[in-house]
Order: C-alpha cells, then structure tokens, then sequence
C-alpha cells in the first residue's frame, strides 16, 4: 500500500465512524468539487493522470469503500468520454466533472430515500428491535418508521462508548423507548428480541458484508437462534470488483505493558468484520429488498455488466 493510501485510510475510517459511510461519500465529493472550482488547468493530460492516481490510491484503503471507488470511476470515464470529443478544452472537462458530481450527490439522497421507503414493508408494530452498530442508515430506517406511526421499541447492545451513546442520543431525539444491554450479555434476552437490524460499509463479491467491529458475534448469535436479521445498505456501497485478497480489513498491531507487572504483549486491533449475507433474512436497499440468494443473483449481473462497460453511468 502507498503512504498516500495509508494517510487515506486512516483518515476515511475516522471520519466514517463518525458520520457513517454515505455522508463521508458526500463529504469527499463536495470537497472534490470546491477543489476543481478553484482549479488551474493547465495540461489535460497531466490532469486526468492525477485523478487516475487519486482513484488508485482510494482504491487502495483498508477497508476499501466501494461508493468511493464507483463514485470515482464514473467521474473519470466522464473524464475519458470528454477527452475524445474534438470540442475537448481543460474548462469543458472541469465543468463536466462539477455537473456530474452534482447528478451524484443529488442521486445519493434520492438511494437513501428509496431504501427508506422499502424499510417501510418491513413490519416492525409492536416489535422488538436489536441495533448493534453504529449506521446512520438504520437510524434514518428507524426515525422513519416512528414518524409513519409504528410502534415498537429498541435494544441497543452496548459496545464502543461514544457509538453507545450516539444511539441512546438518537433514539431518545426521536422518542422511541430503548433499553441498554451489554453485548455479551444479549444471550439473556434473546426470546425477547424480534428483530435486529444492521447498517454496512459495503458488499464484497464473496457474500460477505463489511460491517461495525462486533457484528459477527452478535449476529451469528441470533443467526443461531433464528432470530430475523435484516441488514440497510445502498447497492452503490457495493464492491463490484472481484476480491484479490482480504485487505479491506485494517489490522493494526502494537505493544503494550501490563497495568501492574513487567509484562508486554502484541495487541491486535481489527477495524472492521466480514459477516456472511446467508446470517441475514432480508437485505434492504435502494433497488428493493432480496434475501441472500436473490442479493446473490443482482450483484452477479450488476458486476458482469460493470465489467463488460455496459454498466457505467456517464
């Protein structure tokens, strides 16, 4: 991995854990175009190689955002098509780099309304919903399904401190009832639980998820005990690239000392789990929603479409 892509990793999993996966899209893409707007042109094709490099170094991170890298290649086969025009000047491709970015940023919310209204068919009355993570997504999912008058109330599973406390501060703005449990405790409630719901970083050709550190112990746990998982995610998070190797988790090792004795030991951190799409009942995105063979079928036609051109926006 280049020191570029290091920086951008380590700088895309803070902010993503902060304001989710989306919004940092969205966030990268505003920046983009505030710095093409105050760009100076001067070589188109020393142009388009900088921003070859930007989409190679993104493509890069670990994890590896898949919004990011789709987001990023549509700009450059926007790029591409308008170099081949004879009408091709620096300030044409600028401009036609802005308007897209607004077609995508606009298109972006319309997603995140569509899979809001799907949510809508799931029924939640008088439910009992489990939330582990820390997704804007099923936030929005929830906040919603409250104000179209559902009644249900919500098990927060107590992990991270402040990912903990950002959900009790949502759920209590939007006034539905919670409770805290810990979890490693959740075996204690389980046939008080309904439902469980999970937002994702993305959707890796293999089936599996990449998903808040924690997930996959708690929801193969219900996973076992048959409870229904559902999982919100836009299909434009997805990877759609065939897997290489398993990189899209970052790993990071350091030393330690014990608190008390003349002990040290390695400490690993993992930023992320891969969670099978089968632990899951339904999947809910923008296109609809698919269980894990029918998710299956889609992505495998989306990728072959990607891969053939056909499937590009431009």
């Amino acid at each position: 991995m280049s020191t570029k892509s290091n920086v951008l990793s380590s700088l895309f999993r803070d902010i993503e854990s902060d304001i989710g996966t989306r919004e940092m899209s969205l966030l990268i893409l505003r920046a983009l175009k505030d710095s093409l707007k105050a760009l100076s042109v001067e070589n188109i094709d020393e142009f388009l190689s900088q921003m070859k490099e930007l989409a190679e170094d993104v493509s890069n991170t670990e994890p590896k955002f898949g919004v990011l890298n789709y987001n990023l290649s549509i700009l450059l086969g926007v790029m591409e098509d308008c170099m081949k025009s004879k009408k091709c000047d620096r300030h044409k491709i600028v401009k036609c780099l802005i308007n897209k970015i607004d077609e995508i940023v606009k298109s972006c919310h319309e997603e995140k309304n569509n899979l809001i209204a799907n949510s809508g068919q799931i029924d939640v009355e008088g439910k009992t919903i489990l939330m582990h993570d820390h997704s804007h997504t099923v936030w929005d999912v929830l906040c919603n399904l409250k104000r179209s008058g559902k009644h249900f109330k919500v098990v927060i599973a107590e992990q991270d401190f402040d990912k903990t406390h950002s959900n009790i501060e949502k759920m209590h703005a939007a006034n539905i009832p919670f409770q805290v449990v810990p979890s490693y405790m959740l075996s204690h409630i389980h046939e008080s639980i309904d439902m469980a719901f999970f937002g994702a970083v993305t959707l890796k050709d293999t089936m599996h998820f990449v998903m808040d550190p924690g997930s996959f112990s708690v929801i193969s746990e219900f996973h076992v005990d048959q409870v229904p998982a559902y999982v919100f995610i836009e299909t434009k998070k997805f990877s759609f690239w065939k897997s290489k190797k398993r990189s899209e988790i970052f790993i990071h090792h350091h030393k330690r000392s014990h608190h008390s004795q003349p002990i040290e030991y390695d400490r690993i951190k993992y930023s992320h789990d891969r969670v099978p799409a089968h632990f899951f009942t339904k999947i809910v995105t923008d296109q609809g929603i698919y269980t894990p063979k029918t998710l299956k079928d889609f992505f495998d036609k989306r990728l072959s479409k990607l891969e053939s051109g056909a499937g590009r926006e431009n």
